[in-house]
């Protein structure tokens, strides 16, 4: 039985704090999934909690014509009146390109609304840190490998990453880093 399947018979019996935590847990392993999302933006719903289901919304293909929809993004807008409040406000646990097109031009939206207030974002996971050579666990990515299917849940969009591929390259940058220390310490000490 899969997350999504535990929320809603969590639901069922009434355990709604029960099914907004089960939900909360699940969108750090599946960040960008668009059905726990959506079940967490109702469940917050069902909270009378409209503006975090708008956050949650935020971040999926939900149309802004939706009525429910739009109604919890509007509430999140009053909730947080500062675009960079907004921002730090959203469950955002991926980087956007996992998002669908109608989150990605969302957060492009709201990074220039923040921009346009003098302030900087970026969404959390949108940032890559090189070394020296113009690596970065980016290039260990290939959305055509399927073995980790079983412990990543759902996949959304072609920039999924597998936690097999996320290890290696941070291994890899693991390796880089004490390579580069251990010449570092023999040129001092050498």
């Amino acid at each position: 039985m899969d997350v999504i399947d535990r929320a809603q018979e969590d639901l069922a019996r009434g355990d709604i704090v029960g099914a907004r935590d089960r939900l909360v847990r699940a969108l750090r392993r599946n960040p960008a999934s668009p059905g726990i999302l959506e079940l967490l933006a109702y469940t917050h719903l069902v909270l009378g909690d409209r503006a975090a289901a708008g956050a949650a919304w935020f971040l999926t293909d939900k149309s802004d014509d939706d009525p429910t929809a739009s109604a919890a993004l509007a509430a999140l807008e009053k909730r947080y009146r500062s675009p960079l409040a907004l921002a730090e406000a959203l469950p955002i646990h991926a980087p956007s390109d996992w998002y669908p097109a109608r989150a990605r031009m969302r957060l492009e939206r709201l990074q220039a609304a923040v921009e346009a207030n003098g302030q900087r974002w970026v969404p959390p996971r949108d940032v890559v840190y090189f070394d020296e050579d113009g690596l970065n666990s980016d290039d260990f990515y290939d959305s055509t490998i399927d073995s980790d299917a079983e412990y990543d849940g759902d996949r959304t969009g072609s920039s999924y990453r597998s936690v097999r591929q996320r290890a290696i390259a941070a291994a890899i940058v693991i390796a880089i880093a004490a390579t580069s220390a251990s010449v570092v310490l023999a040129l001092i000490f050498g």
